[in-house]
């Protein structure tokens, strides 16, 4: 084992490490609590031994200061101290030591404990590589479930994905979402549609409005098939009941509970909303600057009022970033004829002065000053680069 020794007292810290290598163990040494931090931030250590009473930092700070540090693997602490009161030992026990020696060390006695503690690494090492064959296990299932959804519909699998990550972009607006979950929400998006595909394919091709009653029955089914697929899996049924009431609405009048309100957790409300906007940009082929008019509309109906007031501070964040790609913000004393406008320029009460598409010529750029001068609208118009 990688064991550090921590002593004050240069003979006691020679002694020891001699020792230990004679059984078998690496061994670094430490002559305080400041010096033994910078090797176990930079060393493989295993078991740390350390004297309570030291300058600079003390056994005790040394262990808590360890207790508070995620390294990804365990480190065992042993305490050496002439201390011999019960409440001496609870403090030690309290700050994190797994073991307690009382000093002068009596070798046998330390040899013995060592064993212990190299049994408690192996154990954890041997759970560390059980907990990382059942996560490898885990995303292979995902990546298994996403590749049947865009073999069945490469479309609905890339509306799965492009929903995923929009419910972790909502997630993080959200400071009461707690970020341990944010695992099961993404893989919630990831799967939410998987229920499609026990749906004949001639009903993904229509719109709602052209289903006749069976068709319709067919489609508000497909969140029962999915949370029957991913219950069967004991580690996605969390994600299962979050599939199932996706198609849920803040009023009570989704499918297929007809819950409504509170009755909805807030990882739903996520979903739901995720779903509905990149069904309006995808499907529905909604531009940026329209979605506003349809989340208004959905606000505190379809969707939670506050979910759709985070979906309309990510449309501004996207309108913002496609200007960026597309468009140029040009001042009005810099318009040129030819120019062509990218966004509808319309005025302060929102009536439409030069419709999107239009070349600029010289009238039309002399209109825009004019209409700036009496405060009409802004000295910037959009074209396209």
């Amino acid at each position: 084992m990688d064991v550090l020794v921590v002593d004050d007292s240069r003979t006691t810290l020679a002694f020891l490490g001699k020792k230990l290598e004679e059984w078998g163990h690496s061994v670094y040494l430490a002559p305080d609590g400041k010096e033994a931090w910078k090797i176990i931030i930079s060393s493989p250590v295993e078991i740390i031994i350390s004297d309570w009473m030291m300058p600079k930092m003390d056994g005790l700070e040394l262990c808590r200061q360890v207790r508070n540090t995620d390294f990804g693997r365990y480190l065992y602490f042993i305490l050496l101290t002439a201390k011999d009161k019960k409440s001496d030992l609870i403090s030690g026990l309290k700050a994190g030591a797994d073991d307690y020696i009382s000093k002068p060390v009596d070798l046998e006695e330390l040899r013995v404990r060592l064993e212990i503690a190299a049994r408690v690494i192996r154990l954890e090492q041997k759970l560390n590589q059980k907990y990382n064959e059942i996560k490898k296990n885990y995303f292979q299932t995902i990546r298994m479930f996403i590749n049947l959804i865009e073999i069945f519909d490469e479309e609905i699998g890339g509306h799965c994905r492009r929903v995923a990550r929009l419910c972790l972009r909502i997630a993080k607006w959200k400071p009461e979402f707690p970020e341990k979950e944010y695992q099961n929400l993404e893989i919630a998006g990831l799967l939410h549609d998987v229920g499609m595909i026990g749906l004949p394919r001639e009903i993904l091709t229509k719109r709602k409005t052209e289903m006749n009653g069976e068709e319709i029955q067919l489609y508000r089914s497909h969140p029962v098939w999915g949370e029957s697929i991913l219950r069967e899996i004991e580690f996605l049924r969390p994600v299962a009941k979050m599939v199932r009431s996706h198609h849920e609405q803040y009023n009570g009048r989704g499918f297929p509970d007809g819950l409504r309100g509170d009755e909805l957790t807030i990882g739903v409300k996520i979903l739901s909303a995720a779903s509905i906007y990149d069904n309006l940009i995808y499907r529905g082929k909604v531009k940026l600057e329209d979605v506003p008019d349809h989340l208004y509309r959905f606000r505190g109906y379809q969707l939670d009022p506050e979910i759709a007031d985070i979906l309309l501070e990510i449309n501004r964040e996207n309108l913002e970033e496609e200007t960026k790609k597309k468009y140029l913000a040009v001042a009005l004393e810099d318009l040129k004829e030819g120019m062509v406008i990218a966004r509808a320029v319309r005025r302060s009460n929102g009536a439409l002065l030069i419709p999107q598409d239009t070349e600029l010529t010289g009238y039309t750029i002399e209109k825009l000053k004019a209409y700036h001068r009496v405060g009409g609208i802004e000295n910037k118009v959009l074209v396209y680069k």
